[in-house]
């Protein structure tokens, strides 16, 4: 689920926020975990991903739920890591506390680059002034494993414009 189609994305992505699409594909990813955790008795999972899209958009309550039918369905580590992806704009104090609470330790920040006018070109919805405060908020909520995911060669970036991507992102010192 996205907000809106950025411009180098040739992956599968929906910008409804249509209750009945969201119910329907919560349904059927819960359905597909507790089929898949059938086949895999005493299988122990070490690596939850919620990725592809936005799912921060999903909205806290429906990660939740389909975390918690993971834990149901298979055998869980204690020490598993347990990661949602999500853009600068997508995320707020609630969500993550909620997801904080619910066991999720990892967040993957698609900040880009540094460069705003590349990020509008590229149809990005932030800024790198909300990522920078993305991250402020990623860690009041207690988050210690934080991933920062960059792009190298988008149009218009020139090497000394990556070098400074490198440095004001490195600033904000995530842990990937």
């Amino acid at each position: 689920f996205c907000r809106s189609k950025c411009q180098y994305c040739d992956f599968y992505s929906v910008t409804s926020k249509d209750s009945r699409v969201l119910d329907g594909y919560l349904d059927a990813v819960c359905q597909h975990i507790k089929e898949a955790g059938a086949l895999a008795p005493g299988y122990v999972v070490d690596t939850v991903y919620f990725g592809g899209g936005t799912p921060s958009l999903f909205g806290a309550a429906g990660l939740a739920h389909i975390l918690s039918v993971i834990r149901k369905s298979f055998d869980m580590a204690s020490t598993a890591e347990i990661t949602f992806e999500a853009n600068p704009d997508s995320i707020n104090d609630r969500l993550l506390r909620r997801l904080r609470a619910e066991g999720f330790n990892r967040v993957s920040l698609g900040i880009q680059c540094d460069d705003d006018e590349i990020l509008k070109t590229i149809g990005r919805p932030h800024n790198f002034d909300q990522a920078v405060k993305a991250v402020k908020m990623i860690r009041r909520a207690k988050y210690h494993n934080l991933s920062l995911d960059l792009m190298y060669g988008l149009p218009g970036q020139t090497l000394q414009g990556w070098e400074k991507t490198l440095h004001n992102v490195l600033r904000l010192n995530p842990e990937h």
